[in-house]
């Protein structure tokens, strides 16, 4: 240990701008209390104390600190964003430092030190703009350049005064229609703080929430920002990007990132595309700016190394967000990205809770729309490491401020909800949701008949993963299974018409175990089952479960959220049924999957899509004499089957194809593969086998 007899340098002074509600903005209330439990019970000690910085044992967890502040913190734990480690370290050092001093961190963004007490808002004026725009990155420098204007004026964004709050060592800026932006003196701009306010951002949100801060206080001054010559544009007075604006900066993000290449591409890259993710907010496109988030999120787990995603992933995102762009006309009054609307009669089937490659999670809820005779689908969700109040729960408030439970209780009208143009709903807590009654068996034997015969070209389609959602009448229940390979429980449900529907639970989510495993070992009748098959994967799910319940209707069973009962706390006949729970397990058989074989188009398909990822991710033009051949033989086999449009994108990667190229032959094989698989998903006439996953 050298050097832990000393205490911390002047590089600890920055600390002290940050106290406990400084802290519980850039984490959360929760975690300054565990936090602070740790620093009294004295499971922070000095490891290292180096000049410009400390090394920490946290309960055994090393953390790193220097002059940066938390924001800078480097912890060796697992948790995205600020961890409970990092903010013990930060009272213990603000605890244990030194008196409030200039720090170097404030000096690296343009402020000049002072011996005195600190003055944040004398630092922000003395930054340097140019050292400012370097950390905001391009694409958030252009974003609020064309929305703050150079001078106040009425009715433009950001137009209106800011008010500047200053206390000790932090100055608090606000304006309308923003969070409130903290600078802490010492900290520079990567450490200022934004208020999310139960909002989820991404990460080029905040830097331009901060940005716009410092724009504001230098105004406020007399001050006006100067801003680089090719962003300081004349701004709209509007200040909304147009829809073109926002397509020429999506697809020059996304076409510079194949320039670079998918398997060379670190998080530094991805600062344009977040960027047009800012712009597209800005522009007013939601639907570009999720899609955006989505390949984002992607990207970053292939640049962190996580097994979970691959360049294929990477590429089929950013050549949907890139052909979305592309292809859909810009959102005028009569065709908005969203839009209000009013449900009559919406009738719950089942829910999913989910977690992505990138630590993302969230929940779906799946509903079907009795006057327009569709299923539709509400998502929410979180960013890896935000909100640690939102999670798995099915009491939770988790969508339109209602938990999973009471939107599963039975039918319902829904009030104000905003619809998007992929028919999806918005999630939120503005429609309000008025009961209809209980669920009704012949309600779900229509809603069965009118799944069964969707178009399954309706499956496919921007911003979804494709999938169909199914509803099956179930006769009788069959017997508990296990499929080794895949390590899933199962359960055979025959349906009305004699077909087979296989429930399946992954074997390592013992909640869900438990829960489809009570249904199974229980007395009461499985209705029907509501099942969603992801056509990119030919993975099924059910997410819904219809279960008897004796002269009260039907419940609904989510195996993803639905709670099963605590053993503790069960009288002697729930006891004997959770040992008839564990018996089932013992006594289970062995259920394989069915190899499935592709179509004609289908390997046409992942032919053109293997060459296009293998040049996105290298970032070469170049065809291997294999790939050159592979390409020969899928092009004569696309003329064969009249594939027209299939053939003329393999025709664009035949010859050293530009990134667009790459991009346009991506989404056209993996929106042909799909459309293949859901038209090979479609029921038949006759009984067949069907599967579904819980």
């Amino acid at each position: 240990m050298s050097g832990s007899g000393a205490g911390p340098g002047a590089w600890a002074a920055v600390y002290a701008g940050y106290d406990d509600d400084a802290l519980a903005t850039l984490a959360s209330p929760g975690l300054v209390r565990r936090a602070r439990k740790d620093v009294t019970a004295g499971r922070v000690e000095p490891v290292e104390v180096r000049p410009d910085g400390v090394v920490v044992s946290v309960g055994g967890v090393r953390v790193e600190l220097d002059a940066r502040g938390p924001a800078g913190a480097r912890c060796a734990c697992p948790t995205p964003g600020t961890c409970q480690h990092v903010v013990a370290a930060s009272l213990w050092a603000r605890g244990t430092g030194a008196a409030p001093a200039a720090a170097p961190a404030a000096a690296r963004d343009g402020a000049t030190p002072s011996a005195s007490a600190p003055d944040p808002v004398a630092e922000i004026l003395a930054l340097d703009p140019r050292a400012v725009h370097r950390a905001a990155g391009v694409a958030v420098v252009r974003a609020v350049a064309e929305t703050v204007p150079a001078e106040p004026v009425e009715g433009a964004v950001g137009g209106l005064p800011a008010e500047v709050a200053v206390d000790g060592p932090r100055a608090e800026v606000s304006w309308p229609g923003a969070p409130r932006v903290t600078y802490v003196a010492g900290a520079g701009f990567p450490g200022m703080l934004v208020a999310r306010e139960g909002a989820a951002w991404s990460d080029a949100d905040e830097r331009r929430w901060r940005l716009e801060a410092l724009v504001h206080v230098w105004r406020a001054h007399g001050r006006p920002w100067p801003w680089p010559e090719r962003a300081a544009a004349t701004p709209r007075a509007t200040g909304v990007p147009d829809a073109r604006a926002v397509a020429d900066e999506v697809v020059r993000a996304v076409e510079r990132l194949l320039d670079v290449g998918l398997s060379h591409v670190g998080r530094d890259d991805l600062e344009e595309l977040r960027g047009a993710g800012v712009v597209a907010r800005l522009g007013r496109r939601p639907a570009v700016q999720r899609l955006v988030t989505s390949a984002v999120g992607r990207l970053e787990a292939l640049a962190d190394r996580r097994d979970a995603v691959d360049e294929t992933d990477c590429l089929l995102a950013l050549a949907e967000l890139w052909a979305y762009v592309q292809a859909v006309p810009p959102p005028d009054a009569g065709t908005p990205d969203e839009r209000p609307t009013d449900l009559a009669r919406v009738v719950p089937l089942g829910a999913r809770w989910w977690v992505a490659a990138s630590g993302a999670r969230g929940v779906t809820v799946h509903l079907w729309d009795a006057d327009a005779g569709r299923v539709r689908s509400v998502t929410t969700g979180r960013p890896p490491g935000a909100d640690p109040t939102f999670r798995r729960s099915w009491d939770l408030p988790l969508v339109w401020g209602r938990s999973v439970e009471a939107l599963c209780r039975g039918p319902f009208a829904l009030r104000d909800a905003i619809e998007r143009a992929d028919t999806g709903l918005r999630a939120g807590e503005g429609p309000a949701v008025e009961p209809l009654g209980a669920l009704d068996a012949d309600e779900l034997r229509d809603v069965a008949a009118r799944t069964a015969t969707t178009p399954p070209r309706a499956e496919a389609g921007f911003g979804r993963t494709p999938a169909a959602v199914r509803v099956v009448m179930v006769r009788e229940a069959g017997a508990i299974g296990l499929d080794e390979v895949a390590q899933e429980l199962t359960w055979t449900l025959v349906a009305a018409d004699g077909a087979e529907t296989v429930v399946r639970v992954d074997a390592a989510d013992e909640a869900a175990c438990d829960t489809l495993l009570g249904v199974a070992a229980g007395n009461r009748r499985v209705v029907a089952v509501a099942v969603e098959r992801d056509l990119a994967s030919r993975r099924d799910e059910a997410v819904g479960l219809f279960v008897d319940r004796p002269g009260e209707g039907l419940d609904v069973v989510v195996p993803t959220l639905t709670p099963a009962y605590d053993h503790r706390a069960w009288s002697t006949p729930w006891t004997r049924l959770r040992a008839r729970v564990r018996s089932l397990r013992g006594r289970a058989g062995t259920h394989a999957r069915e190899v499935v074989v592709p179509t004609p188009v289908e390997e046409v398909c992942d032919t053109l899509l293997d060459t296009v990822v293998a040049l996105a991710a290298t970032g070469r033009r170049h065809l291997t004499p294999h790939q050159a051949s592979a390409l020969a033989r899928a092009a004569r086999t696309a003329d064969d089957l009249g594939a027209t449009t299939l053939a003329a994108a393999v025709g664009l990667v035949a010859h050293e194809p530009d990134a667009a190229r790459l991009l346009r032959a991506g989404f056209v094989a993996s929106r042909g593969r799909a459309l293949a698989r859901a038209v090979a998903a479609a029921p038949d006439p006759g009984p067949r086998a069907r599967e579904g996953s819980a």
